[in-house]
């Protein structure tokens, strides 16, 4: 997994070094690891149980090299006075967060077993920020407010005074809060921001966001069969099942907390429908068994890595031995799983993990 990575990062213009391309460095791997954390603009710390094992054995032979990469690691963090600037933990999977070691687990480590986290790491590697700072633009100048003198009236709210504010220059951006009637008289085109209610779900961040995550994981989904309309169409069919068809789905950031429910069901049901949701309600149903294509796709991957296909005769020879059958047609889900399990393990002893 590893090997694969640094090849993908290499095939996409990143310089990507690792110690399975050396057979034996002629300056030996302490200089070796030395020169290249010295001379690299980012050191990728991949994180894994064997990984974390190996850095907290205190003696033996077993891991030294890894500790000494943890002596390197933390000389370098010391001499930039505490500050990691270029060590970057990566994990394989969510259940290794807890195996990055504490002299890098201050920083924003990478997830590179989904394709966000990937995407994220090869932004920060080539400097290409999804969110870019704006300038700072130019101060608008605000007229002076006149003097305030106790008015009986108007403290009590016996009577409501005028209210008159002007905004001057481009884009001017004014925020205030009116009790009665108001009159906006402009020049241009006017542009009211209202701030959802209190109640409203765009009020509440958590949900707020929450319904935005159940959105981008539908989207990411179906973008893997459909392409780049997948996003256009789910919202579309959103918008025809709550019947805002002439509106923007944002609307629903001014709709009550309680249609959330609602809406987060609706979601939830349309995420469970996609590839992802069916297996993973494979899984919670007990069976543990992915559907057919994502065992096709795991095994393609995993061979990828031992230098076969789906069609090598060494697999054929493979099925026929352990299942007695030469092709995939033939083999039942159960197997079919059985066989992607074997495959795993052949490539974490090919990476020595």
């Amino acid at each position: 997994m590893v090997l694969g990575l640094a090849n993908q990062l290499r095939e996409q213009g990143v310089d990507c070094t690792i110690d399975q391309y050396e057979e034996s460095p002629e300056e030996g791997w302490i200089e070796w690891m030395e020169a290249h954390v010295t001379n690299s603009s980012y050191v990728v710390v991949v994180c894994s149980k064997g990984y974390f094992e190996k850095l907290q054995t205190k003696n033996g032979d077993q891991g030294k090299g890894v500790r000494w990469e943890a002596k390197i690691i933390k000389q370098e963090i010391f001499n930039n006075n505490g500050k990691n600037p270029f060590f970057v933990p990566v994990i394989f999977g969510e259940e290794n967060r807890t195996y990055i070691p504490r002299a890098i687990s201050a920083v924003t480590y990478y997830d590179v077993s989904t394709e966000s986290g990937y995407e994220n790491l090869y932004r920060r590697l080539t400097k290409q920020p999804a969110i870019q700072k704006p300038p700072v633009g130019n101060v608008v100048p605000f007229p002076a407010q006149p003097g305030v003198r106790f008015d009986p009236k108007r403290q009590f709210g016996q009577e409501a005074p005028p209210v008159s504010q002007v905004a001057t220059g481009k884009n001017s951006v004014q925020i205030g809060g009116v009790v009665g009637d108001v009159a906006v008289h402009t020049h241009g085109g006017l542009k009211v921001s209202v701030l959802p209610s209190p109640g409203a779900i765009g009020a509440n961040s958590l949900l707020k966001q929450a319904i935005k995550e159940r959105f981008n994981k539908i989207g990411e989904e179906r973008e893997k069969r459909f392409g780049k309309n997948a996003y256009p169409v789910m919202y579309k069919n959103f918008k025809r099942d709550f019947e805002i068809q002439n509106q923007a789905w944002t609307v629903i950031w001014d709709w009550p907390e309680a249609t959330a429910n609602a809406i987060i069901d609706y979601l939830d049901a349309k995420h469970a429908n996609t590839i992802a949701g069916r297996n993973e309600a494979a899984i919670a149903r007990g069976t543990m068994i992915p559907g057919k294509g994502h065992l096709f796709a795991r095994e393609k991957e995993l061979l990828a890595h031992l230098g076969l296909e789906v069609s090598s005769p060494e697999v054929k020879e493979a099925l026929h031995k352990f299942f007695g059958v030469t092709t995939h047609t033939k083999l039942t889900k159960s197997k079919h799983w059985q066989w992607v399990l074997y495959l795993e393990t052949q490539v974490r002893e090919l990476v020595g993990e």
